[in-house]
């Protein structure tokens, strides 16, 4: 492959990341009709961020671990520009969401496509 076309394939997990962690606040409130979707009752945020891990992942699988970043880059972009009154806590929860492991299912979801991919390609590569 390509450098170049790697650095675009990362790209692309980082950006897909983004929009999924900011997606999983945006559809917090129509769905569970909380602001900030770590404080619903149902399962709605850990659901939520293995999806965002496995829709982040598709477009760059080897890039998985990016694709988690951006998810919890995206998080907190989306609460530092839609949710104004949170800014002041900004620092305090990408300190707490470290700590508390809330990127894990993202992570996890992510890692299942990465491992799924190279499962398919050994076998593609193993029938040429």
């Amino acid at each position: 492959m390509h450098p170049m076309e790697n650095k675009h394939r990362a790209l692309w997990a980082l950006i897909a990341g983004i929009v999924c962690g900011a997606a999983v606040w945006g559809f917090s409130i129509p769905v569970t009709g909380m602001r900030e979707p770590f404080d619903s009752p149902s399962n709605y945020y850990i659901l939520a961020m293995f999806l965002a891990g496995v829709i982040a992942t598709i477009p760059a699988p080897r890039y998985w671990w990016l694709a988690v970043v951006g998810i919890f880059v995206g998080e907190r972009l989306y609460a530092l520009v839609m949710l104004p009154e949170t800014r002041a806590w900004l620092l305090f929860g990408v300190f707490v969401n470290l700590l508390i492991l809330s990127w894990l299912p993202a992570a996890l979801g992510a890692f299942v496509v990465y491992i799924g991919n190279r499962q398919l390609t050994k076998r593609s590569s193993g029938r040429s």
